[in-house]
């Protein structure tokens, strides 16, 4: 692995490198880290494999004397606003050494990050990030960077203790992917940040037919997180006193809690119940009970699934959002205010 140095400082010996790869001491520091704050606090596990996700990333560290003390990673990607392709930095996440976390040194990493996509985004270009509402180090770092706009996230959990499979559901073939992207666009076609194109896996898509006729899709992604707090009664029973019970791993495993992320959401409007037949049968499929929805508080689709208002016994356990915190380079008036005024897409190429 090689990396180039952004900044250094004699007196201190501190330096600033980037890489396109994360080092050894970078992967142990992410894994060890426990993220969340107010709200619930988990370690992600199985995170190398996610980082894998990334689109094109850069790996900011920095280093004090040859021993690394933090890191912040980016992802370079495009995202369609206004019909029209437009360069973007997803800040994807930050970290640092537990002893050393009152110091600032993310700050320090965050001025040289921040230099580097000005240098380095085209026109129109954004830098995003989804910020956990309760928490303060993210939002600290948020601020920080200065934001143009932001829009709200509903974390909007689909959970089925017991998942039942569908034989109407099955995984879209690859030759079929061209036209769900065009379903999709259509579907979205009032919304920005969009990249079905860049976005959409096939491999990991799945459908409910009726009659031969598509009626409901979904790409699935598990994310699985060890949790060791969440908020209010019922999240201290899940982690405190749930795991005590004999046999309370076979309902729900807090210490390996397999989330399915659900994402590019598809079905005809007013046809809920086949959606959430197939995002049971994904989460069977995956041999999950929780499955995480990310869709702007503004948009249709949300209110629509929200209204169905069957989202299971577990969805009140973890309550919250995060925002969608966004700045500019670039941008004209008008493209600006679509940007501001419509739902924005969470995308599953977005490691999160």
């Amino acid at each position: 692995m090689t990396r180039g140095i952004r900044w250094s400082d004699e007196a201190t010996g501190r330096t600033i490198a980037r890489s396109t790869n994360p080092s050894d001491a970078t992967l142990d520091l992410l894994c060890s880290t426990i993220w969340g704050s107010k709200a619930s606090r988990y370690r992600i596990l199985g995170l190398p494999e996610k980082l894998k996700r990334l689109r094109d990333p850069s790996y900011f560290t920095l280093l004090e004397n040859d021993k690394e003390l933090g890191v912040i990673v980016i992802d370079h990607c495009t995202k369609d606003i206004s019909g029209k392709s437009c360069d973007a930095f997803h800040f994807v996440m930050a970290a640092t050494e537990p002893a050393r976390r009152k110091e600032g040194l993310a700050g320090v990493i965050l001025d040289e990050v921040r230099k580097y996509c000005f240098e380095t985004v085209g026109e129109p270009g954004i830098g995003f990030a989804y910020v956990e509402a309760t928490t303060e180090f993210s939002l600290r770092l948020s601020d920080r960077i200065g934001h143009t706009l932001e829009a709200e996230i509903p974390l909007v959990l689909y959970t089925r203790l017991w998942p039942k499979t569908s034989s109407s559901v099955h995984n879209l073939p690859p030759e079929a992917a061209d036209e769900m992207i065009k379903r999709l666009q259509d579907l979205y076609a009032d919304h920005e940040l969009a990249d079905f194109e860049r976005s959409f896996r096939a491999d990991e898509y799945y459908v409910l037919r009726n009659g031969g006729k598509v009626v409901a899709g979904l790409q699935a992604e598990v994310i699985r997180w060890s949790v060791a707090e969440m908020p209010g009664l019922i999240g201290w029973f899940l982690v405190s006193v749930f795991p005590n019970i004999p046999f309370s791993k076979n309902i729900i495993d807090l210490r390996d809690l397999r989330i399915v992320r659900l994402g590019n959401l598809y079905n005809q409007p007013g046809d809920e119940r086949r959606l959430a037949e197939l995002m049971e049968a994904v989460l069977a499929r995956h041999k999950s009970k929780v499955g995480l929805i990310m869709i702007d508080g503004r948009s249709p689709m949300l209110k629509r699934i929200k209204d169905y208002d069957r989202l299971g016994v577990l969805s009140s356990a973890l309550k919250g959002s995060v925002k969608i915190r966004i700045d500019i380079a670039g941008m004209d008036e008008e493209t600006l205010e679509s940007l501001s005024s419509s739902p924005l897409l969470v995308s599953p190429a977005d490691v999160i």
